[in-house]
């Protein structure tokens, strides 16, 4: 009797199962898998940065360098070249090659109150003009280097100064800035 009894339980959860999901197929509702809640979603950020050399505050050459980037990500950029020099002179002449450019490093990228937080670790290097344009240069070429590193806290779609450094040999000036606006 209790065995009957059993049986015709489980028969009877088992028919109600079937029940619930021929009703969900014959009305055309698929059922829905577990939803992640939208606070739980990453949010990803555009990130302009842009590279300005000044000549007494007047912008001689700009370059932008752009990327994507989620929360807590991180993200990079290079861009540059190898620049070719003699390093010895004569009939064996062996040449080297020094990488110049822009590498940006980003990462811990998390949204505040006020804008995001972030750290950032920028290197930017460039060839220091020769004075003579058809001379061959004598000597490994002049390299420019500028490096810096720290964690910010910036607004959205404000373009912001994240460094700027004097050339010691002249009045020139380098600055980075970043502008960041969230994608929908």
């Amino acid at each position: 009797m209790l065995r009957s009894m059993i049986v015709l339980g489980l028969a009877g959860l088992m028919s109600l199962t079937c029940l619930a999901q021929s009703d969900a197929s014959a009305s055309g509702k698929k059922p829905t898998a577990p939803q992640t809640p939208t606070s739980a979603l990453k949010k990803s950020y555009h990130l302009t940065f842009v590279v300005q050399e000044l000549d007494n505050e007047r912008v001689i050459n700009s370059r932008s360098y752009s990327m994507i980037m989620s929360e807590m990500g991180q993200s990079s950029i290079r861009a540059g070249e190898k620049v070719p020099y003699s390093s010895t002179t004569g009939a064996n002449t062996e040449w080297q090659q020094i990488d110049v450019g822009v590498n940006i490093d980003c990462r811990g990228l998390q949204a505040t109150d006020n804008g995001v937080s972030l750290n950032i670790k920028a290197d930017i290097s460039s060839v220091m003009e020769s004075h003579g344009a058809n001379s061959a240069p004598a000597s490994p070429p002049i390299i420019r280097n500028n490096q810096w590193e720290s964690n910010v806290v910036l607004p959205l779609k404000q373009p912001s100064v994240l460094f700027s450094s004097d050339d010691p040999a002249s009045k020139r000036r380098m600055q980075l800035q970043l502008t960041i606006t969230p994608i929908r």
